[in-house]
């Protein structure tokens, strides 16, 4: 835990020296800025949650995969990978370091529109999640590229991919396949925290499918991670 807690605050110095934490807060304060002009509007919830999960969404997958590939790039890796760091802490502390910051910016964005009108744990649960999951497919990519250009063509359609449950979310598709894709356990969180009788089957559903996918993809990530970036 003592290492996690070294590495975890070693990541934050890394964010603050490369900038990334103020590029973040930039992005945060433009949606901020959209939210604050579109509050007055009625029934935005999905508008919003739809802004809201993009934030951490994409920052978490660009973010992850430019900073790994700068740190292959600077010869980063074989050097921290030589020493007994852990891989699950360093892998893990970093995906946490960008949800957490990911988290106080949407945080931020919410207030702006709901105030304290909503149920922080189910917002906060969906949204680091989302930041997780989204992190560690970033991984995934990234293990198989070194380049920049690469990674965000290969993003595009994974990412479109993995968002597949806004269209039944939005009612565009009533696919229950859909569904069943990680994202949409956290659209239910999110969506629900701004009820004051939230749709408790959805709850249950929501918690369950991040309890499920979330251990499963990162399982999945740290294999190919070892075998590909670690010991390649």
């Amino acid at each position: 835990m003592i290492e996690f807690l070294k590495q975890l605050k070693w990541q934050f110095l890394i964010f603050q020296r490369n900038n990334l934490t103020t590029m973040i807060i930039g992005i945060t304060v433009f949606y901020a800025l959209v939210i604050y002009f579109l509050r007055d509007l009625g029934n935005i919830e999905k508008l919003l949650t739809l802004i809201i999960i993009s934030d951490p969404a994409l920052i978490g997958y660009i973010f992850i995969g430019f900073s790994i590939i700068l740190e292959k790039d600077q010869a980063v890796l074989p050097a921290l990978f030589i020493t007994p760091l852990n891989h699950h802490v360093y892998l893990l502390s970093r995906v946490l370091t960008l949800s957490i910051t990911c988290l106080f910016c949407a945080l931020a964005m919410v207030f702006v529109a709901k105030g304290i009108s909503f149920n922080v744990i189910h917002f906060s649960v969906g949204i680091l999640s989302t930041t997780m999951i989204f992190s560690f497919i970033g991984i995934y990519i990234v293990s198989y590229t070194t380049e920049i250009l690469h990674y965000i063509l290969r993003s595009i359609p994974v990412l479109i991919f993995l968002s597949l449950p806004l269209l039944n979310y939005f009612d565009l598709t009533d696919f229950i396949g859909f569904d069943l894709l990680p994202m949409r356990g956290s659209l239910w969180l999110i969506s629900n925290s701004y009820l004051d009788s939230p749709n408790i089957v959805e709850l249950i559903l929501g918690y369950l499918s991040i309890a499920l996918w979330t251990p499963l993809i990162y399982c999945s990530v740290y294999r190919i991670f070892k075998s590909k970036i670690v010991y390649a």
